[in-house]
């Protein structure tokens, strides 16, 4: 359960998904409100077609697998989203895997 602090704050949320020879891509997000309450519930769901169709329009800011681990040890708590159910390359509008810089390390 998220708290009224989080919400309002905001809570760092991770996805880290694999493709399918084993590369992982992962994003980080600082979520909200009714944005934080709707990825906590598909966090503890573990509702794999919302996360393909609406992880595009949210996870937004692709990282390195060293900027995460630098996330990791700032972050007292976050919620971390990871599965080999979907792969990158499932999410609606493709935005996620075809992205600019490369997230991968």
């Amino acid at each position: 359960m998220l708290s009224k602090d989080e919400l309002d704050g905001g809570m760092t949320f991770i996805l880290k998904l694999w493709d399918a020879v084993g590369v992982a891509t992962q994003w980080v997000e600082s979520l909200e409100g009714a944005t934080a309450r709707r990825w906590y519930g598909i966090y503890r769901r573990s509702d794999w077609e919302a996360l393909r169709a609406e992880a595009a329009g949210v996870f937004r800011h692709p990282v390195t697998e060293d900027a995460l681990r630098e996330v990791l040890k700032r972050q007292k708590r976050c919620i971390y989203i990871q599965t080999l159910m979907v792969e990158p390359a499932e999410l609606a509008e493709g935005e996620l895997a075809a992205g600019g810089a490369s997230p991968r390390s």
